[in-house]
């Protein structure tokens, strides 16, 4: 995955209109310069690096806070995410069918080529869909983004608000991990995985008031996306097989058994990893880093954090 523009210059008093403008130029550049890569063969690794763009781009508008013009300028970016994601999710499946083939026998083989086949058939309309996507963002996202740059987010980048929001997305973070571990079916963990990519994007917005305790955090975080990831991966190839497959075939019925025994070990991985989460009680470390909670303010935020 391509590393972001990094933004230089800020630190934990530079104020929050200042490192907001800073953040959306770099993150709308990355954006462009991404999507300057597709041309036409829309390669995976490119549509990759644009779709990951497009979501650090959405973490940045948070900054801004909940306003009518930032909710609008939100939507025109997932739009283009939304477009990159569909072509993006396919050729995962493709890539991961594919590889699948290189390990089966003749049966599986037959039943993995007609699944390739059937989501080829759909990757087209997808990418169509994006190439269409593409000149619409060009259109739309550069001006609605433009008017944003008269907005005055209050405080300062390292300061107790934006470090509230932060705190906000790790309690719901933390909510959805319990909900993980008591339900590890495809949905909890699904959910999770987009929070903890959410939690990991919003971090590297604050990682210029506080790199090493940043650097820290993302250190668990990032193995965590990582397990959740393959994990749905997996899950969608078995969501593909259900949709697609011959239930009368062996060779489905012998993928089926595979992606089943992969799943059961890549569910344990995860939840091995959420194991690790708590017991280093990186949320905890986060909670005190970013102003702790509210609770634990006794007496309210301290003066060096009021804005």
């Amino acid at each position: 995955m391509a590393k972001p523009t990094e933004v230089r210059g800020l630190s934990s008093a530079t104020p929050m209109p200042e490192a907001a403008r800073a953040f959306l130029v770099a993150r709308l550049a990355d954006v462009q310069r991404h999507l300057g890569k597709l041309g036409t063969r829309l390669k995976p690794d490119d549509v990759h690096d644009a779709r990951v763009a497009t979501r650090r781009l959405r973490a940045a508008l948070t900054m801004l806070g909940d306003r009518r013009r930032v909710r609008e300028a939100d939507r025109v970016v997932k739009d283009l995410q939304d477009a990159l994601g569909a072509v993006r999710d396919l050729q995962v499946q493709l890539d991961g069918f594919g590889k699948l083939s290189d390990q089966a026998g003749p049966l599986e083989r037959t039943a993995l080529r007609h699944l390739r086949q059937a989501l080829a058939g759909e990757l087209l309309p997808r990418a169509e869909a994006l190439k269409e996507a593409m000149p619409r963002w060009e259109r739309r996202g550069v001006e609605v983004l433009g008017r944003l740059e008269a907005l005055e987010p209050k405080g300062r980048l390292g300061g107790h608000r934006f470090r509230l929001t932060l705190i906000a997305g790790l309690e719901r973070l933390e909510a959805r991990v319990i909900g993980a571990q008591e339900d590890p079916s495809p949905t909890p963990m699904h959910q999770l995985r987009k929070m903890v990519k959410r939690f990991r994007y919003l971090l590297e917005l604050l990682e210029p008031a506080m790199p090493g305790e940043i650097e820290e955090i993302q250190g668990h975080l990032i193995p965590l996306q990582e397990s959740l990831g393959n994990l749905h991966d997996t899950d969608v190839r078995l969501a593909v097989v259900d949709a697609h497959g011959d239930v009368r075939s062996q060779g489905t019925d012998s993928l089926l058994q595979r992606l089943r025994g992969d799943r059961d070990r890549q569910a344990q991985e995860v939840l091995r990893a959420l194991e690790t989460w708590e017991e280093e009680a990186v949320a905890l470390r986060a909670q005190v880093l970013l102003s702790a909670s509210p609770l634990k303010r006794e007496g309210g935020p301290r003066a060096a954090d009021r804005e």
